[in-house]
């Protein structure tokens, strides 16, 4: 179940579109450089229920690959300590990505959690249009395969980069900006919208001025199709994710920023 969530966090709940569209517009510049971390307590909330049970770290550094500069990010993420004597869950994602357009060019996953164990390598060809992939997933046993390789792809190593490159000065309510991801063996075409402007609160800790976005969520066995995916992104240089809330059948999965350090610009949405 825990896997679900987590894949939930990520990529769930975020309807398919059924055709391709224009990549998402971005930028010129980024607006997060090598040496940024931030930090999220991942919390499950269903009644009074209310309670941290992971935490998920992002670091951002430059290092060399085929000797050209490139971005590596790294996220983990673990449960409490308090669950993992229920359920140990451990999340390790390593992307390396281009430093002009945050195209990737390699991708690591491993993941376990509880008896659960899956792992992906991506090697990016964007010149032969194909990611050679490694992958060990369910009951199926390592495999090697060849994923064609289509415009906007991102994956759990890139898209928070990707996405915070995205170009906000047209942004009007009820636009739609388009992605790709890839992982295990497929590319999901999925979508965020933009809901407007919304100030946000955690009890104790400060306020952010935020962009809201909603993800369409697909019915299953998880979530019964009736709310969406929410994410609020500061409205400010930094475009960092402040919060965002999955909903279950039974809950919800809220995450919060509690710590960030090396940050391009002042995180003037802030106010403690």
């Amino acid at each position: 179940m825990f896997r679900r969530i987590v894949a939930a966090l990520f990529l769930a709940g975020i309807s398919l579109l059924a055709q391709a569209q224009a990549c998402i517009p971005r930028k010129n510049d980024n607006p997060f450089k090598p040496g940024e971390t931030l930090q999220y307590d991942i919390l499950y909330k269903w009644g009074a229920v209310n309670t941290v049970v992971a935490k998920a770290n992002f670091s951002l550094d430059e290092v060399n690959y085929n000797d050209s500069p490139v971005f590596h990010s790294l996220l983990t993420v673990k449960s409490a300590p308090f669950f993992d004597m229920f359920f140990k869950m451990r999340e390790h994602f390593e992307g390396w990505m281009t430093e002009d357009d945050i195209r990737p060019v390699k991708f690591v996953r491993d993941t376990h959690e509880g008896a659960y164990a899956a792992t992906n390598l991506f090697y990016y060809d964007w010149d032969q249009r194909i990611i050679h992939a490694d992958v060990n997933y369910e009951s199926r046993g390592p495999e090697h395969i060849e994923i064609p390789l289509k415009d906007c792809v991102t994956d759990i190593g890139s898209i928070l980069y990707y996405t915070r490159g995205m170009d906000t000065s047209a942004l009007k309510v009820g636009s739609s900006y388009p992605l790709r991801f890839a992982i295990d063996d497929t590319i999901f075409d999925i979508h965020l919208t933009y809901k407007g402007k919304e100030t946000v609160a955690r009890r104790r800790f400060g306020s952010f001025r935020c962009l809201k976005f909603s993800c369409s969520v697909v019915a299953g066995a998880m979530f019964d199709g009736t709310e969406d995916f929410l994410i609020w992104i500061s409205d400010d240089g930094n475009l960092l994710p402040v919060t965002f809330r999955v909903p279950l059948r039974v809950g919800a999965m809220r995450g919060w920023i509690n710590a960030w350090g090396g940050l391009k610009y002042d995180f003037s949405s802030f106010t403690e």
